[in-house]
C-alpha cells in the first residue's frame, strides 16, 4: 500500500518525474541482478541461470534490495523531473515529434532495451561457470 502512495505521488508530478522514477528503477534493478549475480557465481563458482533456485534467490535479494532504495528512487525522480522534462523537450524538438509522449517512449524503450542487454549478455558471457 506504501509503495502504491509513492508511486502515485510520482505519478502527479507528470510525465518527467515518471521517467525519471523508471531510470532509477531500470538502473537500480540491473545492478542489483548484476552484483547478486556475480556475488552469487563468485561464492559458489557457478552460474545461477543454471540453478532455477539460485536465480529466483537473486530476484528475491534484487527486490528486496529495489524495496530499500524506493524513498530515495521517488526523492530523486521528483529532484530529476524538471531535467528530465528539458531533456525530453529537446529529444522532441531534435526528432520534430508530434508530442511529449513520442519522446517519453522513445527513452523508455532505449532504456529498457540497455538493461535487458546487460542482463541478457551478462548470463551467457558467464555460461562457462556452470
Amino acid at each position: 500500500a506504501k509503495s502504491a502512495q509513492m508511486s502515485a505521488k510520482v505519478a502527479k508530478l507528470g510525465l518527467s518525474a515518471v521517467l525519471a522514477y523508471g531510470l532509477f528503477d531500470g538502473f537500480t534493478y540491473t545492478t542489483f541482478f548484476v552484483l547478486a549475480f556475480l556475488g552469487y557465481e563468485k561464492s559458489t563458482g557457478k552460474n545461477p541461470a543454471a540453478n532455477l533456485q539460485a536465480l529466483v534467490g537473486i530476484v528475491l535479494l534484487m527486490w528486496t534490495g529495489n524495496n530499500v532504495t524506493r524513498p530515495f528512487r521517488v526523492a530523486g525522480a521528483a529532484a530529476l523531473a524538471p531535467v528530465i522534462d528539458k531533456g525530453l523537450r529537446k529529444i522532441q524538438k531534435v526528432l520534430n515529434l508530434p508530442s511529449l509522449v513520442y519522446s517519453f517512449a522513445l527513452v523508455v524503450g532505449i532504456v529498457a532495451a540497455t538493461c535487458l542487454t546487460v542482463v541478457g549478455l551478462l548470463i551467457p558471457s558467464r555460461w562457462e561457470n556452470r
